[in-house]
């Protein structure tokens, strides 16, 4: 009886201890998910209609650079085109899957606007179905329903966070209808459509990060072209609640400077650096968003492009680098960023330019790839860093 009641209470006590460990672990903030020692690879949407075994040893590769993480679009337009009810998952949860067995993370961007959705004013603006694809919708309710579908249909799977919107700081890619028939950039309507996404993400997948969508380096802006980062997000935070969100999400191109230079255009530079007004963490500290993370979601520099400038200024840049230059510009950036304070991971866009558009003039010179497959300098610097960057914490 004795030996009884003293099992009962040493299981009554590792019950309880164990209560008191579920409890702990449960009231930690995501934002401690182990992202501050990797390296990602941004993909876009190049991964989704690639045949089986390209993705495979596309991922493969991914995996061998030492990256951890891959940021994916997770087009709306793409996922509901016909309609409210119906969705086209098949191309995503392959992804997804594949993703698993290379151990590679995915930051799942939630983006653009179905056709069906898009708010009526924005779509007659416009010239055409893919400009109409980046007006805010015209209900944050319905964009948050497919948040809310996505986030319960790869719970638990290799989806770790959610990224809300991309470059929501340039009409080209976030587009608000004014009265007098312009469309433009808009910090308030962007938050209330990531506070409402991010709500639903928070309560069906609490396990997963939410980030805010990475904005876009412009520092000398024509209306109504975009917004300096710097504007848009002092303009953005008041409206955003902080409770949803575990990071910012930032591009910081420093092309064709490498990242540690003091100046103005090199969007490196001012996430912590520069003056009051252009430094990202001095405007979250000011916002009572101190403690959030930093995530850089895009970075890199292009090898191809049509204009060269021999002196570079914020106003005149060339479109592309040497290949030298791309290598020096991603291992400074890799070395530097992870010495930051209170950072997540940085994601280099892209692994190899054999799977990048060739619509704009610089777009299929991000690679650390040439197109033929074979590898720039960058992709080596890429993997030495990576491996120590995961080796220092």
């Amino acid at each position: 009886m004795r030996a009884h009641v003293r099992l009962l209470k040493t299981g009554m006590y590792w019950g309880l201890m164990l209560s008191l460990v579920i409890f702990e672990l449960a009231t930690v903030p995501p934002v401690q998910a182990a992202t501050r020692d990797e390296v990602g690879i941004a993909t876009g949407a190049t991964l989704l209609r690639m045949n089986d075994k390209d993705l495979d040893s596309r991922l493969a590769d991914i995996e061998r650079l030492g990256a951890t993480w891959i940021r994916v679009d997770f087009s709306w337009p793409a996922i509901q085109p016909e309609g409210p009810t119906i969705y086209h998952w098949k191309m995503y949860d392959r992804v997804v899957r594949v993703a698993g067995v290379h151990h590679l993370k995915i930051l799942a961007v939630l983006d653009y606007t179905a056709p069906w959705a898009a708010e009526p004013r924005c779509a007659t603006l416009v010239i055409t179905k893919a400009a109409a694809q980046k007006c805010n919708p015209q209900s944050n309710a319905a964009f948050a329903r497919f948040a809310r579908t996505a986030a319960i249909r790869y719970k638990h799977q290799s989806i770790r966070a959610w990224e809300i919107w991309n470059e929501p700081n340039l009409s080209s890619y976030w587009k608000t209808a004014r009265r007098n028939k312009t469309v433009y950039y808009d910090p308030r309507a962007y938050a209330a459509l990531a506070n409402a996404a991010a709500r639903e993400i928070r309560h069906n997948s609490p396990g997963t990060l939410v980030v805010t969508g990475g904005l876009a380096p412009m520092f000398e802006p024509k209306f109504p072209k975009g917004m300096r980062q710097s504007d848009f997000l002092a303009q953005m935070l008041p409206y955003l609640n902080p409770k949803l969100f575990d990071a910012v999400g930032v591009h910081p191109y420093s092309w064709p400077v490498p990242p540690a230079r003091a100046v103005s255009y090199n969007a490196f530079y001012t996430v912590d650096q520069g003056r009051p007004k252009d430094n990202l963490r001095t405007i979250m500290a000011r916002a009572g968003w101190g403690n959030k993370q930093i995530w850089g979601t895009e970075y890199g520099a292009p090898t191809t492009g049509a204009r060269a400038v021999a002196q570079p200024t914020k106003r005149n840049r060339p479109d592309h680098v040497t290949e030298a230059s791309q290598a020096q510009i991603v291992k400074q950036g890799l070395d530097i960023w992870y010495d930051k304070a209170n950072v997540g991971p940085l994601f280099v866009h892209s692994d190899s330019d054999q799977w990048l558009p060739t619509s704009h003039k610089n777009e299929d010179g991000f690679g650390l790839r040439r197109s033929d497959g074979s590898k720039k300098p960058a992709y080596d610097a890429f993997r030495t860093v990576a491996q120590q960057v995961q080796g220092r914490y």
